[in-house]
Formats: structure tokens, C-alpha cells, sequence
């Protein structure tokens, strides 16, 4: 197929699908993969889930794997700047043409398909279009990231030696069941058996111990101390130590660090750390020590420019805005503080204003480009009632639409001394893709 036309062929294929929504099951995802050869069983995979920190929890292992020689992928979600930018191979993003005519290839195999499966939605096309890319660019290891859950997500047709559960909060309650026991459960479905390395579960340990011990798995748990089977971390993104003793006998690597002042990092690279270990069965600590210091995660309390100061950060639902706050506080970002946020309706916004607010003196509202994002005059509506809520009168808020000309105005807001934050949605900063692209670090 001819390039350009073909690129704008699969580009427009896959933005077609979002018309057919979310459609939680695995009927369509393993019959294209059989009608495809089942490529995701040419490599080993470790799979990630949780509520937050998936993303950077997977740009970790990716490159710790790398770092030690192994032909590495990752399968990343949303996307920031383009559909390849999901599918990383050796380092960075699968060719376009490559990721096209995995795309074609799968768009070729749905055309098959029983009509009484349904339509196939769009992360569906993604994920089997990703798994084939892997295969056919000969990868030794991907680290997958699941998309909503993990029982139905359609990343779950692996049969990873290694699943990492980064942690737990009430997200996608619709779907996912209404409690934190309900929301864990459909995340560690995926665990088949192998390892399962689990994050902060806040009391949802002995529910871990009892998964695994039906799947046949070994847990491991990140926890202020170090115990046997288990893993400790401590310090700060600028200099932090893992410590993990998967069989009985601690093992260390000191002197760690991570491009970026968010706290939450530490754990995310602790997990990451953990996780590769397990799956090579050891690390070199220079070579670990190199690939977190290498790696920056777009989004993520990323610096995107100076004077004013403006950080964009991907905190999209209650748990992720408090763990933004604890590392701004950390930061101490100059004042004033004013936020461009936009937040999608079928998140708790309500809650995440309440986070969020105390950290600003301006919120300028916006709206992403998804339709599930709520308004611009919707969205400082509510900031508006939650400032009230609070006792907060000295926030002003204001709303525009567009989410350059939002930011336009936070920078005058802001002035050469003051800083802007930018959250609430990773819709939002695809959105301003071309702002973020040429971010520091």
C-alpha cells in the first residue's frame, strides 16, 4: 500500500472505532489473535495493572530490561503525540509504518470475524495490532499495560510470568464494582500463576495472599520494611534504594534516580525494579542504576517550560490528584499557582477539585477534545461550588474552551514568577501534544 495514503488509511480506521465505545470482554481480542497465529506467545510478558501509575510503572521495566540486553517492548495507553507512541520497541516508538500495517493486518482479520461477537472497539484493534508489532519487530519481553480493569481488559490474553498490581482506589465503579475488594478483584485476574508483585494495597493483603494461592502465584508486597519474599524502598526521586528478597535473601541497589521531583515515582521504579528481576532472575545495579536515571515519563510532574513554570501532570481521578499534591508540596512550586484543568464526567471531578484546590490561587477550566470530558462552563461550575464548599474565596476561576488559549491565559495569570500546573485529564495533554513535545527532561 502506498505510505501516505495507507498511514491515513489505518489513522482514520482506528478513529472510526471510537464510535464503537468500550465493550469489556475477550471473544474478539483471542479470535483475531488465533486468526493471526497468536503472536503473543513469541515473548515474555509482564503485565501491568492498577489504578494509577501504570504507565511509568511499564516505561520502567521496558527500560530496565533493555538496559540488561534484552530485546525490550512496552504497550503504553493513552497516547500523548501519536497511535505509535503506545507501542515502544528498543527504546522508542514502533515505526508508523510498521504499527500501520500491523493495524491494516488486524483491520484485515476483523472483516472475518462471526457478526454475533459484535463490534470490535477500538483498544481491541490496538492491543492485538501492538501484541502482532511486538512479534514481527522480534522482541524478548514486553511490559503490557492493561487498560480499565484486567479480567476483561483485552490485554488479558497473556500468560505473563510476572504481573505487577501497582495499587488500588475507586475508579470506573460502573464497571468495575463499587468497593476497593470488588475494583481489586477484576484487576488481579490477571494473575496466572508465576510472580505478582503488589504495590500499596492499604489493606488488601490477605485478599492478595488468597488470589495468588489459588492461581499458583508468589506475592510480593512493597512495604515500609523489608521482609522475606517482599520488597522496601526509601529516599528520593534525586537518590533512593530498592531492597527486595524474592527468595528469603535481601538483595540492594542504592544510589537510584529518576528524572522528575514527583514521589510517587520511587515506588513506580521500586515496582518496576522488582518486577524485572524476577522475570531475568537478576540485575546489575549500574545497569538498573542507568536506565531509571534515563528515564522520563511524559505527563508525569513533567517540566515544560520556565518563567512562569508550568508542569504537566496525567492526575486523572482522587487517588492520583493526592499523590500530585504530596509532591508538589514537596517541590514547592512559586506562586501564584494557577491550574488548567479539564476532567472527564465519568470520573469523581468533584473530589479531585477538592485536591486539587488548595493548591491554586487561579483555575482556569478547559475541556479536552474527548467527548467524555466535561465542559469548560461545567467544569468551573463545580470548581466554583467546591471553592465555596471549602471556604475558599480567594481562587478565581474562569473557563475556556480551548485548551491553548487556556493555557495562554494561566501563563498571564501566572506571570514570569508564578508557575502553572496543568492536570485532570491525559486527554488534556494530548491535546497539547505540541506544547508537551518540546518539555524538559
Amino acid at each position: 500500500m502506498d505510505g501516505r495514503s495507507g498511514e491515513a488509511g489505518w489513522e482514520a480506521y482506528l478513529g472510526s472505532l471510537a464510535a464503537f465505545g468500550m465493550r469489556p470482554g475477550l471473544e474478539r481480542v483471542s479470535a483475531l489473535l488465533d486468526r493471526l497465529g497468536r503472536p503473543q506467545l513469541a515473548y515474555r510478558v509482564i503485565h501491568v495493572v492498577g489504578t494509577n501509575g501504570k504507565s511509568s510503572t511499564t516505561r520502567y521495566c521496558e527500560a530496565l530490561l533493555r538496559a540488561h540486553g534484552v530485546r525490550s517492548g512496552a504497550y503504553l495507553s493513552p497516547h500523548i503525540s501519536g497511535w505509535a507512541e503506545r507501542v515502544v520497541v528498543d527504546g522508542g516508538p514502533v515505526a508508523d509504518a510498521v504499527f500501520g500495517a500491523a493495524v491494516e493486518r488486524v483491520r484485515k482479520e476483523v472483516a472475518g470475524l462471526p457478526r454475533d461477537l459484535g463490534e470490535t472497539t477500538q483498544f481491541e484493534v490496538l492491543t492485538v495490532a501492538a501484541l502482532l508489532a511486538f512479534a514481527e519487530s522480534r522482541v524478548e519481553a514486553v511490559a503490557l499495560e492493561a487498560g480499565l480493569g484486567g479480567r476483561l481488559d483485552a490485554t488479558n490474553v497473556v500468560a505473563p510470568p510476572v504481573v505487577v498490581l501497582t495499587n488500588i482506589a475507586l475508579e470506573h465503579t460502573e464497571v468495575l464494582g463499587d468497593t476497593r475488594e470488588l475494583i481489586f478483584g477484576e484487576k488481579a485476574a490477571v494473575i496466572k500463576g508465576g510472580d505478582a508483585v503488589f504495590g500499596e494495597l492499604d489493606g488488601l493483603e490477605d485478599e492478595a495472599r488468597r488470589v495468588c494461592a489459588v492461581a499458583g502465584a508468589r506475592p510480593h508486597f512493597l512495604r515500609p520494611d523489608l521482609r522475606p519474599g517482599d520488597l522496601a524502598v526509601e529516599g528520593t526521586p534525586d537518590d533512593f534504594t530498592v531492597s527486595f528478597a524474592p527468595d528469603g535473601a535481601g538483595e540492594r541497589w542504592a544510589g537510584l534516580s529518576v528524572p522528575t521531583p514527583a514521589l510517587y515515582q520511587v515506588r513506580n521504579a521500586a515496582l518496576a525494579v522488582a518486577a524485572v528481576r524476577l522475570l531475568l532472575g537478576g540485575l546489575d545495579e549500574a545497569a538498573v542504576r542507568q536506565a531509571l536515571a534515563g528515564t522520563a515519563v511524559p505527563g508525569r510532574l513533567h517540566l515544560v517550560s520556565e518563567r512562569p513554570l508550568v508542569l504537566a501532570d496525567g492526575a486523572h481521578n482522587p487517588d492520583g490528584v493526592r499523590v500530585l499534591a504530596q509532591s508538589l508540596a514537596a517541590v514547592q512550586v512559586p506562586r501564584p499557582t494557577v491550574g488548567v484543568l479539564a476532567m472527564m464526567q465519568d470520573k469523581d471531578y468533584a473530589a479531585m477539585l477538592d485536591g486539587l484546590l488548595p493548591l491554586l490561587d487561579d483555575l482556569v477550566c478547559t475541556q479536552a477534545s474527548e467527548p467524555r470530558s466535561l465542559s469548560a462552563a461545567a467544569l468551573a461550575d463545580a470548581a466554583a461550588a467546591a471553592a465555596r464548599r471549602r471556604g475558599q474565596k480567594a481562587v478565581a476561576v474562569s473557563s475556556i474552551p480551548d485548551p491553548h488559549a487556556a493555557l495562554a491565559r494561566a501563563r498571564e495569570l501566572a506571570g514570569e514568577e508564578g508557575s502553572v500546573l496543568i492536570a485532570g485529564s491525559l486527554y488534556l495533554l494530548e491535546d497539547l501534544r505540541d506544547v508537551l513535545a518540546g518539555a524538559a527532561g
